[in-house]
């Protein structure tokens, strides 16, 4: 009887072997180069939101069909009252929320683990459009975020409005290298920066 299936011709391997990088890995960026080449402008790209009341195991799976790890949280209106992150659904929040309050995991809502809009500071587009990405990449990791927001202030009310999004990932890729430093951990977006004159703390 005949194989089907015969096995394919191999060969062995020694020395040194390079390997092969995906395209989308290769630099397109340099840290010397301007912070917004590696901004996500919401004037743009629609930001991926989630309504207060949906529970976080919906929010998770929308992050990952988005292909995000951070979500904003808007109102009746349109406006942002928050903001959650798979840091938030998958670290301690949930857990000390069900210890506090003995509900369950599936019923925990956004609005219940999400972190309010008055409890971040985020950097200012005026400060942003004069710093580099080295400056965003040393900020975030000074402040161990994964996510950065930019906030400008609206010509006609003269009140910050959300303008865009930093997120570490979105820099590696770019950068052709990971830039997340294991010794600082993602956290929840709380402090973000001062937002005075350079974008650092």
């Amino acid at each position: 009887m005949t194989d089907r299936h015969p096995p394919l011709s191999h060969i062995s391997l020694s020395g040194s072997v390079p390997c092969h990088t995906p395209a989308g890995w290769a630099p397109i960026a340099h840290e010397d180069d301007p912070a917004t080449t590696v901004m996500t402008d919401f004037r743009r790209v629609a930001p991926v939101t989630i309504e207060p009341h949906h529970r976080i195991d919906t929010a998770l799976k929308k992050m990952k069909v988005a292909g995000v790890r951070l979500l904003l949280v808007p109102d009746q209106d349109d406006n942002v009252i928050g903001l959650i992150t798979t840091a938030d659904i998958l670290g301690e929040r949930p857990i000390k929320l069900i210890e506090k309050t003995r509900i369950s995991r599936q019923n925990i809502r956004v609005d219940m683990i999400m972190t309010p809009v008055e409890q971040i500071e985020a950097l200012r587009m005026k400060s942003v459009r004069h710093a580099s990405i080295g400056q965003i990449v040393d900020t975030m990791r000074a402040l161990r975020r994964q996510h950065t927001l930019v906030v400008e202030s609206d010509p006609s009310s003269h009140q910050p409005k959300i303008r865009g999004l930093f997120s570490t990932s979105q820099i590696s890729r770019l950068l052709g290298r990971d830039i997340t430093d294991p010794e600082y951990p993602a956290e929840s977006l709380v402090e973000i920066s001062r937002g005075t004159g350079q974008p650092s703390p």
